[in-house]
């Protein structure tokens, strides 16, 4: 059973949203009359249970599924981390406004959300909107993202707006996520680093040594996903405890070194020579027009090669159509389909996108409900050997306006 309808995809093709502070949705597994073994592993911890405030119109079982998914995070993580904690409270809630008013009994009316479906973490409280979420990929995970920030403070870690390991910051939750996720029979971890090395190769770019004065997604982007790998490659290095060990020193520069054995100064030379391993320049190229069911070139339409791993959509590839409705960009030789992304009108800090559909060998193969979900019909890969693929001419079934009026709201 899926508790969320609707909501808003982020940094378009993530497969979920990894904003800062904000993470899309989860899923609501239920239990048989088989005894559960993450509930034996949970009582094996010998902590309490942390403090629910439901409100709006969840139900008796999906409480439980909901004190049931943090369990599962609480033992994943103290395995894996060594660390455990039950000293927060869970608000979650069906209703945006009635979290609203009592987030202002805790935090103050400065700290209203005016997004849906989102959970976040402050202090020793995670707040969750459940109303109108999408359904997708492994959502069930994402509550631990959220724990484990929880986790991070409560180790001491200090916060601040320009914090020079963010990277490290936001990746480790992201990596934490994917523990979870696997240990749930999803999306096994080695899979993700597939994804996540794809994407990489298809941003380019380096580690993020700082905050960045850059568009504030695609600086998101950066820190979570290379962030992932970057914490996937210190745990290599120094064991997965030692990552709580930095937070636990402070999280700054020198809590790192003292973690992890080395300086942060050494990292960017370091992993440099690790991103020309894992996510070598791409050595194809796909050019092409997107053209609406009124024969007119689109412009501004955010084009992907997508490469499905595990039924998940990665971008192995990204580019975005000019004035002609023409885009071209630097894609594999073969295994991809090309995935059209719309943005909604708006002046959102972190937008609302349509998703179109994907276009591959078999034609275009349009999109219901403008939301990418695993096991979501698409288009066939192409599959026809290794080369470049020009001259390509995507017609949708629809004009912009159409997609924009059906799928991103009044």
């Amino acid at each position: 059973m899926v508790l969320s309808r609707r909501g808003v995809v982020s940094l378009a093709f993530l497969g979920g949203a990894l904003v800062f502070g904000v993470v899309l949705g989860f899923v609501l597994a239920f239990g048989s009359s088989e005894p559960d073994p993450w509930e034996e592993r949970w009582a094996d911890l010998g902590v309490p249970e942390a403090e629910f405030v439901f409100l709006g119109d969840l139900t008796m079982r999906e409480q439980e599924s909901i004190r049931r998914e943090l369990r599962v995070a609480q033992v994943v993580f103290a395995e894996h981390f060594g660390a455990v904690t039950s000293d927060f409270t869970v608000y979650a809630s069906t209703d945006l406004a009635l979290l609203n008013e009592h987030i202002a009994t805790i935090f103050g009316g400065g700290h209203q959300y005016d997004d849906t479906c989102f959970i976040s973490w402050k202090g020793a409280t995670l707040t969750a909107s459940l109303d109108d979420c999408p359904p997708y990929y492994d959502q069930e995970a994402v509550l631990a993202q959220a724990y484990f920030g929880i986790l991070q403070d409560d180790a001491g870690l200090l916060r601040t707006a320009d914090h020079p390991l963010t990277w490290l910051v936001a990746g480790s939750a992201v990596y934490a996520e994917a523990l979870v996720s696997e240990a749930r029979g999803g999306i096994p971890l080695d899979a993700q680093r597939e994804g996540v090395r794809l994407m990489w190769t298809a941003l380019g770019g380096p580690l993020p040594n700082g905050p960045s004065t850059a568009n504030l997604l695609d600086y998101a982007t950066y820190v979570f996903v290379v962030g992932f790998l970057a914490t996937d490659w210190l745990i290599e290095r120094a064991g997965s405890e030692a990552v709580m060990k930095f937070f636990r020193l402070g999280g700054h520069r020198a809590a790192f070194e003292s973690a992890f054995g080395m300086s942060v100064d050494d990292i960017p030379t370091a992993f440099e020579a690790n991103q020309r391993k894992l996510a070598p320049p791409l050595e194809w190229s796909v050019r092409g027009t997107v053209l609406g069911a009124d024969g007119l070139p689109m412009e501004g339409v955010d084009v992907y090669a997508a490469v499905r791993i595990h039924g998940r959509a990665w971008p192995a590839g990204i580019g975005e159509t000019d004035g002609q409705g023409s885009f071209e960009f630097p894609a594999p030789g073969s295994g991809y389909t090309m995935a059209i992304w719309l943005e909604c009108p708006g002046n959102n800090v972190v937008p609302d996108w349509v998703y179109a559909g994907e276009w591959g060998t078999d034609g275009f193969v349009a999109d219901a409900d403008g939301f990418i979900e695993t096991g979501e019909a698409a288009a066939k890969p192409f599959a026809d050997g290794e080369r470049d693929r020009t001259d390509l001419v995507i017609e949708l079934p629809e004009t912009r306006e159409s997609l924009i009026e059906e799928h991103c709201g009044p």
